[in-house]
């Protein structure tokens, strides 16, 4: 075909934008003709794909593939058939098979009231911390509780923020059982949304009872517990933790009471409690539902439990002065704002500028209908500077630095509490205030002790913020939303609130999560202002106007309305739920039924649900993981290819955070930090493990903190992601899946050097998530390359800037396979890893060969990927593919390690021979050397 060339008239950007045109063009004419765009060849060559096809011929099957989908259907026929009614009749029966000897119960109530009332006789540290708590309004309302409680099964105690709710209703109830008698029937259970506040609580709590954690009072969190005793106690857990429970006993036999607290926060967890507790509370008449909520929308709740008894605890302790933005700007006289529009709107970010613009206009036209109403109330230069767009919120640091010191300068001691909406801005304002922009300001810097607390901070760093500080000092705790509910810091006197938070929601249409900071709602304000005015008078500044407050929601938008659903879509299998619809629809706000369809595609796609919609073998496998189910299905498959140190670091990486940190002004550093620690893997998963790798080395060599140090990493978090290694580990023995619980284990580890074979099987987890690279561009003058990926959905997508791929400028395949996509200035996979096509040819979904209309043999996936192919490669392939669902079902049904040199071995020696083709290194001749004669039965 002769190449089109552009007219000799044209110059510079338009001779690019000829050639884009055209480009456009080609493909718009290959679409409508339904032509097939070919990638680079798959074909093996004919040596190799001879000692493939040996090894398939190899492996025998003692079942044919019939035999074994009836033998599921013999194995999980009660999963597959007993609906959610019948699996709590079941409960039922065993609640009373295995009940408890009533006078055992008797005697042991009389020991433990004779105890408590001892203790309040004669504990000195015990009365002292309960007259402290007597301050509190919920336990003047002690009395009210117990009653409604004991007249009623489902409660609502609705109460402002530091009223006392969560320490002092347990103890209420508690202590009513054990002067009643009962202490031995009681169990409480009291679930929190975040992990910090079931740790904290219970400290408190325990504390209070002038107990150590583990007796009357403790706390069960992911990776973490202190379990009080079985019998007259209190247990702070998380919601993710209740769930769990329920799976294994959905009537609760064990809980007398169950306390649902923090309800208006909506997490998706906690709607599907109360959905599952509407349907058991009908069967369990003794148990006891507390629902607690602030005071936002409650009538809700209540009406979502037949009109249920509702207790309102009135009274806070001090009242707290709200000042909005104008009134900040008008006591503190601060007026350095500039138009940063023009400032901002130099980067290339077009769809950027383009939203900036926007709402800046959005701003302006808003303000501009609110100052005249206020004109006569407030000075020029506060009228002036509200003109600004970034005189709210908190897009302006420098002014947040001023108004933190203008509060040390002028108001009485007390702690500061500044809401910001990520890491971030809290790393960056923690850097402001420790280096002031303005000289008369560095002597109040040293005075100041600056907490940060963020979800991606271990628990035991955050412990000190609840500490008093020191005489001369004042605390400033610098938090994200984890500060606005169940966690109080009791000297908190004062709220910076600039009204932004990151909320996660979820695109229908293009079935992505997104990550964005937008403002709050009215009921977040509420919430946080609530935090002031603990110990004497607060006041609460509001970075915002009164106009803004009145465009802001009444309260948050539901989490499971903002969520993909494929987690909730196995919990709700495993618990017998059989119509998903149906039951969704019962919630307290109900998903939209795309976001069900999508979590049921995503969940065939993966081989966890079948064509029915019902668990497989490998969904059950990945609904029992207390994990997200692609990370289940690459853990389960690390087993069985033996693999299972890299693979769980990956998989612990993906599910907890990053063990790296980026001090402000290091970004370059740790970049090229990362880039030497990857070793040109390509891969953000494998990184973690290299990572994982050094920490246990240095830690063994006693260089650990210099390790650390060196690396910007976490030790910290280093350790949490060790430990939830070994909690993989532990579910792939119990499970059956390996021989051993220890990740270091020889047998475990055996392809863990093989890195074709990693990437491939971190593929397996991740597919269908996959995104082709289709040009990489060197700019002069830049030292990064340039990306144009897209996937099957997103027409442009990149790498994040924190990904060890980013802004590289060659790759040996152009195929990537990723975790998160999120949309924040652009569209970016959070996490990448290089994958070769043969991975994807072994691991994804819809592979089929075919011939194009030019007569060229190809083999595809999903009916996206199309790749050159010889037609005995291809026949290969799909043969080999057809094995291995065989020996997955097999192994899925009966659990059990894949012994080297047996005959299911076969399939990995296959499976790598394919894969030793994308190793720089061609190993696949020690594939190659097993005799026949020494393969065991």
């Amino acid at each position: 075909m002769e190449r089109k060339r552009p007219p000799k008239s044209l110059r510079g950007k338009e001779i690019g934008l000829f050639y884009r045109n055209l480009s456009r063009k080609r493909r718009q004419e290959e679409e409508s003709e339904g032509r097939i765009h070919l990638n680079s060849s798959v074909s093996v060559p004919k040596d190799l794909l001879s000692s493939v096809e040996t090894c398939l011929h190899k492996f025998s099957q003692s079942e044919d593939e019939a035999f074994l989908f009836d033998e599921f259907g013999e194995s999980f026929k009660r999963l597959l058939s007993v609906n959610f009614e019948e699996f709590i009749e079941e409960a039922k029966q065993k609640d009373k098979n295995g009940s408890v000897q009533t006078s055992a119960k008797d005697g042991l109530s009389k020991v433990l009231q004779k105890d408590f009332i001892d203790k309040c006789a004669a504990n000195p540290p015990f009365r002292k911390r309960n007259v402290e708590s007597e301050n509190l309004p919920a336990t003047s309302y002690h009395k009210l509780i117990s009653d409604c409680v004991q007249k009623n099964q489902v409660v609502l105690i609705v109460g402002g923020t530091g009223c006392g709710k969560t320490t002092q209703v347990p103890q209420i109830l508690l202590d009513n059982y054990i002067l009643n008698k009962k202490g031995a029937e009681c169990r409480i259970f009291c679930t929190q949304p975040r992990r910090i506040a079931a740790i904290t609580v219970a400290e408190r709590v325990a504390y209070e009872r002038a107990e150590s954690l583990g007796q009357s009072v403790g706390y069960q969190i992911r990776l973490e517990s202190r379990l009080p005793r079985d019998y007259g106690s209190i247990l702070y857990c998380t919601t993710g933790i209740m769930l769990q429970r329920m799976q294994t006993n959905p009537l609760l036999n064990d809980v007398s009471v169950l306390i649902l607290d923090e309800i208006h926060e909506r997490s998706v967890e906690t709607d599907l409690i109360m959905a599952l507790l509407k349907k058991i509370l009908p069967h369990r008449s003794d148990l006891k539902l507390i629902l607690m909520s602030a005071t936002v929308n409650d009538q809700l709740f209540s009406q979502y439990f037949d009109n249920c008894c509702t207790v309102h605890i009135e009274g806070s302790l001090y009242p707290v002065e709200v000042l909005y933005l104008e009134d900040i700007l008008q006591e503190t006289g601060y007026h350095v704002f500039k138009n940063e529009l023009c400032v901002k709107n130099r980067n290339n970010n077009h769809r950027k500028k383009h939203r900036e613009t926007e709402q800046n206009e959005q701003y302006l036209r808003m303000i501009d209908d609110y100052i005249p109403t206020i004109k006569l109330k407030y000075e020029s230069h506060v009228l002036r500077s509200l003109r600004f767009p970034n005189s709210e919120g908190c897009d302006n640091l420098q002014f947040l630095e001023y108004l933190i010191f203008f509060i040390c300068e002028h108001k009485p001691q007390g702690a500061i509490l500044v809401f910001l909406p990520s890491y971030d801005k809290i790393s960056k304002l923690s850097a402001q205030l420790q280096k002031p922009s303005l000289r008369y300001h560095q002597d109040l810097a040293t005075q100041l002790l600056i907490y940060p607390l963020h979800s991606m901070m271990p628990t035991i760093n955050q412990r000190n913020v609840f500490e008093p500080a020191p005489a001369g000092k004042r605390k400033v705790i610098l938090s994200t939303i984890i500060a606005e509910t169940s966690v109080t810091i009791n000297d908190v006197v004062y709220v910076i609130n600039p009204g932004r938070v990151k909320t996660s929601d979820y695109d229908l249409q293009a079935n992505t999560q997104t990550l964005e900071e937008t403002w709050v709602s009215k009921a977040n304000s509420q919430q946080r202002r609530g935090r002031a005015g603990r110990v004497q008078p607060g006041i609460c500044y509001n970075l915002f106007t009164r106009a803004r407050e009145q465009q802001m929601l009444d309260e948050p938008i539901p989490e499971i309305r903002r969520s993909r659903l494929e987690t909730v879509i196995l919990n709700l299998k495993l618990l017998h739920v059989c119509d998903l619809y149906d039951f969704l629809k019962s919630l307290i706000s109900a998903p939209e039924p795309m976001a069900i369809q999508n979590g049921i595609n995503l969940l065939k796609r993966i081989g966890a649900l079948d064509y029915h919609d019902d668990l497989t073998p490998l969904g059950v496998h990945l609904a029992r993981l207390p994990i997200d189910p692609q990370m289940g299905k690459m853990i389960l498959m690390a087993g069985l290819f033996r693999c299972v140190d890299p693979i769980t670091s990956a998989a612990a990486g993906i599910s907890f955070k990053s063990p790296f940190y980026t001090p402000l002004g290091f970004e370059q550093t740790v970049d090229r930090v990362k880039r030497e620690l990857s070793d040109g893997i390509r891969s953000d998963h494998l990184l973690t493990h290299k990572a994982l790798r050094g920490f246990r080395e240095a830690r063994e060599s006693g260089r650990l903190s210099e390790y650390c140090y060196r690396k910007f990493l976490s030790n910290s978090i280093l350790t949490q992601l060790e430990n939830m290694k070994k909690q993989f580990t532990d579910h792939l023995r119990l499970a059956s899946f390996t021989e051993s619980a220890d990740v270091m284990a020889e047998s475990l580890n055996v392809n863990s050097n093989n890195l074709p074979l990693l990437r491939a099987i971190i593929a397996s987890g991740l597919y269908p998530n996959v995104a082709f690279l289709s040009k990489v561009r060197q700019i002069r003058n830049r030292v990064q390359a340039v990306h144009k990926m897209q996937t099957p959905e997103d027409k442009s997508i990149n790498f994040h800037p924190s990904s060890v791929n980013s802004g590289e400028g060659s790759f040996d395949s152009k195929f990537f396979v990723y975790f998160q996509k999120q949309r924040s200035t652009a569209l970016y996979m959070l996490d990448a890893t290089m994958v070769f096509p043969m991975a994807l040819l072994i691991f994804g979904d819809g592979v089929v060969e075919g011939v194009t209309t030019n007569g060229e043999h190809y083999i595809s996936v999903a009916e996206k990927y199309y790749f050159k192919c010889d037609p005995r490669t291809s026949c290969t392939i799909l043969k080999l593919r057809e094995n291995l669902e065989m020996l997955l079902q097999r192994k899925a049904l009966h659990p059990s390690p894949i012994k080297p040199n047996s005959k299911d071995d076969y399939i990995i020696k296959a499976i790598q021979i394919l894969l030793s083709l994308d190793d720089i290194d061609d190993h696949s001749d020690k594939y190659l050397s097993v005799d026949e004669d020494d393969v065991s039965p």
